[in-house]
């Protein structure tokens, strides 16, 4: 689900870049992430706004990515303790029609998912080790 770049991905996708654009304009070090997939710890970002947030170009300081970090972090261990889900379980996705087939296909999912996450995590966490003075998300 997520591929590693040193330019512009095209697509429906999520490019995650370290820096801003002027700082990066080269894209280098960045991640790529299915749009629909990324739509699910969106709101972790983008503190729950409106869905479709991601659309243009929003630079995180290097603040907002330990709060970022931290809920993904439980994000993922919420998510690693079920089983199955249900309509009660915290679940967002774009449309309510792949939120209810994640749900419903969500044990097949599963370990893609979490590992999703993890990438996601690492990479943040390499940002902020690397002492990088933030990130910026390229939505479509």
């Amino acid at each position: 689900v997520i591929q590693h770049s040193n330019g512009y991905y095209p697509s429906l996708n999520i490019q995650i870049i370290p820096l801003d654009l002027e700082q990066n304009s080269n894209l280098e070090n960045s991640i790529v992430i299915n749009e629909l997939a990324f739509s699910l710890v969106e709101r972790f970002f983008f503190d729950n706004q409106v869905p479709y947030a991601h659309w243009g170009t929003t630079f995180f300081n290097s603040e907002k990515i330990i709060i970022i970090i931290e809920k993904l972090k439980n994000y993922q261990s919420y998510l690693n303790s079920k089983k199955n889900l249900t309509y009660k379980d915290d679940i967002q996705l774009f449309f309510k029609k792949e939120t209810k087939l994640f749900r419903k296909k969500f044990p097949r999912y599963k370990t893609k998912i979490i590992n999703m996450i993890d990438q996601i995590i690492h990479y943040l966490e390499y940002i902020q080790n690397s002492k990088i003075n933030g990130i910026t998300i390229i939505g479509i």
